[in-house]
């Protein structure tokens, strides 16, 4: 996901709020990354003293102050949005510009490296011809190929092959009497897989 300048402001509390607003345009003003500001940096710099004009009357309780306050910080945070928006839009994705805006920036995210599957067990299932493959949920993976092969395909690398969202699965229909190697691959983000080691057993 991108990287972007982040619009919400109400974990701010009013004082925060007001401090947030004076570094963003201080930040702005003649930030050579963002030369032409919808809206102008002045227009936003108007609405962050109107702000604080009307947050410093409002402090002494005067109903009609706090009226006042909270629709100037309704209209500072509109403001706010505009010019998050464009920042956006024209830093497309580029971290460090967006970090030179005042704003709070979103958290880069990290893919996660999906591991080895571990634990693999399989033991024979309620019906005849049925195995049972399982493996530790693998921190990441978005899903599980199950597979199987008997003695002859393992040699050449056959596997028959199921996906599936889970980390245990049901082979059905197998031959009885006759060995089956298993194994689980754990595939993540960015196509990674990681196979377990495999594992045989006789089908009852």
């Amino acid at each position: 996901m991108q990287s972007k300048v982040l619009i919400n402001f109400v974990r701010f509390n009013d004082a925060g709020f007001e401090a947030k607003s004076h570094t963003i345009v201080e930040h702005m003003t003649g930030n050579a990354n963002f030369p032409t500001p919808v809206p102008a940096i002045t227009v936003v710099a108007d609405g962050s003293d109107a702000y604080t004009t009307a947050l410093i009357a409002a402090s002494t309780g005067n109903r009609a102050d706090i009226a006042v306050k909270n629709q100037a910080r309704q209209d500072l945070e509109e403001l706010l949005r505009l010019l998050a928006s464009y920042i956006n839009f024209t830093a497309d994705g580029d971290r460090s510009k967006l970090l030179t805006t005042g704003y709070d920036v979103s958290k880069e995210k990290t893919p996660v490296i999906i591991t080895k599957p571990e634990n693999i067990t399989v033991t024979n299932g309620m019906n005849a011809g049925d195995l049972v493959v399982s493996v530790n949920a693998v921190k990441g993976a978005r899903s599980y190929v199950h597979e199987y092969a008997t003695e002859a395909d393992f040699a050449a690398g056959n596997w028959q092959s199921v996906t599936a969202s889970q980390s245990k699965y049901v082979f059905t229909g197998l031959e009885t009497g006759k060995k089956y190697y298993c194994r689980v691959a754990a595939v993540g983000a960015r196509d990674q897989v990681v196979y377990s080691d495999p594992m045989a057993r006789i089908v009852l």
